[in-house]
């Protein structure tokens, strides 16, 4: 008796490959340079592979930054003494005072409380 054996299932074909334009190679990176933006989700969303646009992002990404394309998300800080930070102040010299934290901006104007000042700070910084 003799026995035959074929394979059940068959190969198919992978389709073509999708050919993407450097226009749409950009508006995907710069969506992933976006502050809280997630490279897999987006990728997700424009059905690529993730790989793929972190290799896009390699090529593309330091293009942007360097271009000023994307906005930088730099902040200034100033380093203050602990020792001179906890001497009480009665109250700050008269003036104005803008505080920008993201899209939100505080302006204080004329006599500030440093206690005040000192709430508002410990809530709007990390």
């Amino acid at each position: 008796m003799d026995t035959i054996i074929q394979p059940v299932s068959t190969k198919t074909k992978r389709g073509p490959y999708r050919q993407h334009s450097d226009e749409f190679k950009r508006a995907a990176v710069a969506r992933t340079l976006l502050d809280g933006a997630s490279v897999s989700l987006i990728a997700r969303e424009l059905k690529i592979n993730t790989n793929q646009l972190f290799s896009w992002r390699k090529r593309f990404g330091d293009e942007m930054l360097a271009s000023g394309t994307v906005p930088s998300q730099l902040m200034a800080v100033t380093v203050v003494d602990t020792a001179l930070a906890a001497t009480p102040v009665a109250s700050a010299a008269p003036g104005v005072i803008v505080l920008s934290v993201g899209k939100a901006q505080l302006r204080l104007e004329g006599h500030v409380d440093a206690a005040t000042l000192t709430l508002l700070l410990a809530r709007l910084l990390p």
